[in-house]
């Protein structure tokens, strides 16, 4: 029972931990837009996926695999384990780093920006850091000790957040160039990860035993390859901006568009990057969420539960991700305006956001799988959904422009659910949502977005400043909400179970029971 408590304390530990990341990962990207503006955006979002593999790798796979080795080791064995995870991890780091670095001119030129190389070259050195982060966070997990993981998550983006608007500002208003500028920015997520260092150096170990070294090559090999397959479900958007950062500004440019307009159109692309992050925060608390219930539940052999922790998770999941794409659609004028000064590119960003929605489900379904200890089919989907993205973006970036990378970014994500959810009725042998479930969450979603549409274009005069247009988006964002919630209860979308687990829930059921009574 108290292993069970632990259990899940650890869970929810690494969930605020992970949600912390993710929500200032999203908004910090707001005042530094603002700061660098969009050719200075364009510049750091080139370069950000290194940093997003690296800290990735460091969060996602190899800890989790190490975690569940250690947690299975008896003491006389656990230090010939982590002294082969350690040693491994190190050789793909310094390989990775090695690559990255000295290949840095060749990436560059393939972006089709030669000045990205210094960037490039000193992202190389986030993949030195990784090795000691990752077997210090996976050893500490596999103990059941959850607190150093989610300080260090913690410590390293509060310091690289920090960092990173600090040298910007300081290169923008001091008169340096933007690529100096987007330097400083790498240099603050390399402080970053000295801060994740020092922050689990400074938590204590179990007293090592003297014996020699042992390399064990089973080890090393269950380590790369499963860790492997986590990350790649991990890394999906990470590695979509990575196939966005080798092809829209080289694919503008080849098209005729100018090269400096061709960055601006980059940056204001790049605009969509924090509104998924933030939009996908619900789907992704639910998933977190999820993996440790579904593996509690198969462990002790409880596959009805296992079975309903999923159901509810996908129902939940395709709802608040629904909600969240049609309601960022219908208030993007003024959103956009709102963060970023202008509404320039906000249709192409209304498109982009239909991928909240599916990777909301993508991201659950995974973590089912995850759960259920099958790493490799949410990997199979990321595989496909890159391929697909990196077609998509080939095909329809020389013709649509910036329209057709949003397109490819939410039709790749729409691929990775299909085959996910071939693979998922393949294992439950029943549907995964009902017809109706499917046409009440649509329609709720739909008039919600309308409605709320439609009250924007009267109210909000043409040409209003930020302010003006602030006020009208969140006023529009919470009308949505109350709207949506309105619909979702009067044709019963979720049932009380589900509606328990959304923000506010019990008021919802309260104010519902209340209102049946009166009738």
């Amino acid at each position: 029972m108290e292993e069970g408590k632990s259990f899940i304390k650890g869970a929810v530990l690494l969930t605020v931990a992970a949600l912390f990341v993710k929500v200032l990962s999203a908004v910090y990207r707001v005042p530094f837009q603002n700061i660098v503006g969009n050719t200075g955006f364009y510049i750091y979002q080139q370069v950000y996926p290194f940093y997003g593999i690296a800290t990735g790798l460091a969060v996602s796979g190899f800890p989790i695999v190490l975690s569940r080795l250690v947690a299975g080791t008896d003491k006389g064995s656990k230090q010939q384990l982590i002294g082969t995870a350690f040693f491994t991890i190190s050789i793909m780091g310094i390989l990775s780093s090695l690559i990255l670095f000295f290949s840095a001119s060749w990436i560059a030129i393939a972006m089709g920006d030669a000045q990205l190389t210094p960037l490039i070259q000193l992202s190389a050195f986030f993949f030195l850091a990784m090795p000691y982060i990752t077997v210090r966070r996976g050893t500490f997990q596999g103990g059941g000790d959850m607190m150093p993981t989610a300080m260090s998550q913690m410590a390293e983006q509060s310091i690289r957040v920090l960092c990173i608007l600090l040298f910007s500002f300081y290169a923008v208003y001091s008169g340096r160039t933007l690529y100096e500028a987007g330097l400083g920015a790498v240099v603050g997520s390399l402080f970053g990860m000295i801060a994740s260092i020092i922050a689990l150096f400074l938590y204590k170990t179990e007293k090592k035993v003297s014996t020699p070294f042992q390399f064990d090559v089973q080890i090393a090999t269950t380590i790369i390859t499963k860790g492997s397959a986590i990350c790649l479900s991990a890394l999906t958007l990470v590695l979509f901006q990575l196939a966005d950062s080798f092809q829209i500004y080289s694919g503008l440019v080849l098209s005729g568009v100018p090269a400096d307009m061709a960055k601006e159109w980059k940056g204001i692309y790049d605009r969509g990057q924090p509104l998924l992050q933030l939009g996908v925060v619900a789907a992704v608390s639910i998933s977190l969420t999820v993996v440790p219930l579904i593996t509690k539940a198969i462990k002790e052999k409880e596959v009805h539960a296992a079975l309903v922790y999923s159901q509810t998770a996908l129902r939940i999941s395709f709802v608040l991700g629904l909600a969240a794409s049609s309601g960022l659609a219908a208030i993007m004028n003024p959103l956009n305006k709102m963060l970023f000064e202008t509404t320039d590119g906000s249709g192409v960003l209304a498109i982009f956001g239909i991928s909240i929605f599916f990777y909301s489900i993508m991201s659950t379904m995974s973590a089912i799988f995850q759960g259920q200890g099958q790493d490799w089919i949410p990997a199979a989907g990321a595989v496909i959904a890159l391929a697909f993205k990196w077609t998509a973006n080939a095909i329809l970036i020389p013709v649509y422009g910036l329209y057709g990378a949003s397109f490819a970014t939410s039709g790749a994500l729409f691929a990775g659910v299909l085959f996910l959810t071939a693979a998922l009725r393949k294992h439950e042998k029943r549907p995964l949502f009902s017809g109706t479930f499917i046409l009440k969450a649509i329609a709720s979603s739909f008039f919600m977005a309308v409605i709320v549409y439609i009250c924007i274009y009267f109210l909000l005069p043409e040409g209003s400043g930020r302010l003006v247009s602030g006020g009208t988006a969140v006023s529009g964002a919470m009308l949505g909400a109350c709207l949506f919630f309105a619909f979702m209860v009067k044709w019963k979308v979720l049932n009380e179970d589900e509606l328990r687990m959304l923000p506010f829930g019990l008021k919802i059921i309260d104010w519902t029971a209340k209102r049946n009574k009166r009738m």
